[in-house]
């Protein structure tokens, strides 16, 4: 077995602690360490610590006494940086709530620290920022002064276009989401999404998260948001292991049939329900999600033949291992939706768009726009890549064989 694959294996038993003794748990360890050998530990916590997930396996190697003393210092010194950074997290989003609910502000908390909630140690699931979601875009300005107050300031650059960046002294980020997701080269759930964002409004309850009430999406639509941030970042440079266990231990607690079918719905509506499929099968593969759990999703294709579909699978997640944590892995560029002349010119002129979106809409600027995005491109591959072109070409290329088969917005 790879690092990988143990680093998976781990991660399985990891994610399904609650409600376990501390007998069956190691006894769970026992049968799975008998075959990683003293020296392999080294390469399975680097790659922890490179998809972000070296935190959740803290309580469970805590049990493991021959993992050697450099390995268990770094994992031990990595879970502690992720607790610092969690709790001062956890005191912002109070204060956001506190100071955006005065004003009379419609949000919620989004992503990691929303997701955080259901993994057996939430302090432990590592948040890379703040992520709220505003309701009503006429709000954004507001809000923006608001936060201001807790010390956060705008970016001087911002390079989205569905969110506000702001940071302040300590490096601590937020970001102030207007929409659900970056646009898509598709303007059928483009569309969708826009629409979505006012009914949002109405599925947002309070949780508790690390001992703190947050308001956060109701779970159809929290399972939702998470399927968009993974969708959105596979179709860029990738995302690594870390969405998927939050998809694990969300569907593993189990959702009512109300909030089940309004799931499906948002996900055949919007076209994207190959890949919400296609997610939770590696997960039922690779990170003990339950198939009882999601059996309802019918995430297997009638009539597809096992092996083909066992190396659809296998392929998806050796993207995903290729990608580390949201594609931060050298040579990767958005992934295609299919090889033909068409799909490489379709998505130019969506990254054409992307970066100048007002000026986007004017046809007659076009040539001029298309000629400076191709100049970035060149020159970003160069400085800030440090990768040829025909190689990042190349592994679209390759990446846009394992989107083929998702169905994307059909």
């Amino acid at each position: 077995m790879t690092s990988f694959g143990y680093l998976l294996g781990l991660l399985k038993i990891a994610l399904d602690t609650k409600d376990k003794t501390s007998e069956v748990i190691d006894e769970e360890l026992s049968g799975f360490l008998s075959d990683i050998k003293p020296e392999d530990w080294k390469e399975i916590i680097r790659i922890a610590i490179r998809n972000s997930v070296a935190g959740l396996l803290y309580d469970i190697l805590e049990r493991v006494p021959d993992i050697p003393d450099n390995s268990r210092k770094e994992l031990i010194s990595y879970s502690r940086i992720i607790v610092r950074g969690n709790y001062r997290m956890l005191i912002i989003n109070k204060q956001l709530t506190e100071i955006l609910g005065k004003s009379g502000i419609s949000f919620c908390i989004m992503k990691g620290m929303a997701a955080a909630a259901d993994f057996p140690v939430p302090d432990l699931r590592k948040a890379g920022d703040i992520d709220i979601l505003l309701t009503d875009i006429k709000t954004a300005e507001n809000a923006v002064r608001e936060i201001e107050k807790l010390g956060f300031s705008k970016d001087e650059e911002q390079h989205s276009l569905h969110h506000i960046s702001m940071s302040d002294k300590n490096g601590m980020e937020i970001e102030v989401h207007t929409m659900l997701a970056e646009p898509f080269d598709n303007s059928k759930i483009n569309g969708y999404l826009e629409k979505l964002i006012p009914e949002c409004g109405n599925h947002i309850r309070k949780r508790e998260i690390m001992g703190t009430m947050l308001p956060v999406l109701e779970d159809a639509y929290h399972a939702y948001e998470l399927l968009l941030h993974m969708l959105q970042h596979f179709l860029r440079a990738g995302f690594g292991v870390k969405l998927l266990c939050d998809w694990v231990v969300l569907w593993n607690r189990g959702l009512n049939e109300e909030e089940r079918q309004q799931y499906l719905k948002m996900v055949n509506d919007s076209g994207i329900k190959g890949f919400s499929d296609m997610i939770t099968i590696c997960c039922i593969k690779y990170l003990g999600l339950k198939r009882e759990s999601v059996m309802w999703m019918s995430p297997f294709e009638k009539g597809k033949n096992r092996e083909e579909q066992e190396e659809e699978i296998d392929l998806f997640m050796e993207e995903l291992m290729e990608a580390e944590e949201f594609g931060k892995s050298k040579g990767r560029m958005v992934a295609l939706r299919g090889n033909g002349l068409f799909d490489y010119v379709r998505e130019f002129h969506h990254q054409m768009h992307l970066n100048f979106p007002k000026a986007g809409k004017v046809f007659l600027f076009w040539p001029v726009l298309w000629t400076i995005t191709l100049v970035r491109f060149l020159r970003n591959n160069r400085k800030v890549r440090s990768v040829s072109s025909k190689e990042l070409l190349q592994n679209a290329g390759k990446r846009a064989k394992r989107v083929k088969g998702l169905h994307l917005f059909e």
